[in-house]
């Protein structure tokens, strides 16, 4: 350690602050863990990428308790103390780009996405359970060569919903059907496709939620007129 950096050693006011905000979480942290997750919070939702003074004193002092705990987070503290002594806040977007975009995706987003999600994994599910006969009848009158798989979202326009669709089933273990590819790229926009596909569906006479769709069903549903 240099001769100018902040020589800190956490109190234990300061340690029970930081143990109050681990109990107030629903995930549990470790104190290492703690201090990574409290350095991030020092720079989230930053829309001007410029500190202020007290914000870099706060970071500073992060940084030194994060080395004398030992914390093993995903930020360097080493790295993170020397771009802000040096006024380098591209840097910190540089190397951590995730906390420096500003954007938070909506409560409306994420419910289209799991209206969507259920959809088509009914749409697969009761595919998969139609005699092959009837699979043959529905890939002809759909226009499928194979059996309708969920096609994505588009990465240009509906980047949005492709990010909180991957987030659900990769990082909350939501829809494990569609885990690695719930994000896949279907080349065009999908959205208004979607929103037709869920008012036809809601327009079908079904006794429950979980009621696999016939094969008329899937034909109506997935046919593109």
């Amino acid at each position: 350690m240099s001769d100018d950096s902040p020589q800190f050693a956490p109190d234990e006011e300061l340690l029970k602050r930081i143990d109050a905000w681990r109990s107030q979480q629903e995930a549990p942290f470790t104190r290492p863990q703690a201090m990574a997750e409290l350095i991030k919070a020092g720079l989230r939702g930053q829309a001007n990428p410029a500190l202020s003074l007290g914000e870099k004193l706060i970071l500073s002092i992060l940084c030194d308790v994060s080395r004398k705990v030992g914390s093993e987070g995903t930020i360097d503290p080493d790295f993170l103390e020397a771009a802000i002594k040096g006024g380098h806040s591209w840097a910190i977007e540089w190397e951590h780009p995730s906390l420096a975009h500003g954007h938070t995706n909506t409560q409306n987003t994420a419910d289209f996405v799991i209206s969507v999600l259920s959809m088509w994994r009914l749409v697969e599910d009761s595919f998969g359970k139609l005699p092959e006969a009837e699979k043959e009848l529905v890939r002809q009158e759909a226009g499928f060569s194979g059996a309708p798989v969920f096609p994505g979202w588009d990465s240009e326009q509906e980047a949005n919903y492709k990010s909180t669709a991957r987030f659900m089933t990769d990082r909350m273990n939501l829809f494990p059907m569609f885990e690695g590819r719930s994000a896949i790229d279907s080349s065009q926009p999908v959205l208004g496709r979607y929103k037709w596909m869920l008012n036809r569906l809601a327009e079908f006479d079904r006794k429950g939620s979980d009621e696999p769709l016939n094969a008329g069903e899937l034909v109506g549903l997935l046919r593109a007129d």
